[in-house]
């Protein structure tokens, strides 16, 4: 079965994409504290994995808008799914 995207929600997709933005700069945590052990004057580069979920907050609103805007145009995304059946089973 097809279905379409039509919409995103601006603050939703921010939020999502500060997330995903956070653990980005949790992975690129130890390589970041390397360089900076090695040239103390990199700070600006542990500063910037803070920023990191703030770009993607911003970003990700930015983005929403100009989804919505395009996809009022074109039709937005098409995603195909399927039914599957899920087994009953105690955990």
């Amino acid at each position: 079965m097809k279905r379409r995207i039509t919409r995103l929600t601006v603050l939703q997709t921010g939020k999502l994409l500060a997330t995903l933005y956070g653990f980005l700069s949790i992975i690129l945590l130890p390589f970041v504290l390397i360089g900076v052990i090695a040239n103390s004057r990199n700070l600006a580069m542990l500063l910037m994995l803070f920023a990191y979920p703030i770009i993607g907050f911003v970003g990700g609103i930015v983005l929403a808008i100009f989804y919505n805007f395009a996809a009022k145009w074109m039709g937005g995304l098409e995603i195909e799914e399927e039914a599957m059946e899920i087994e009953n089973r105690l955990y």
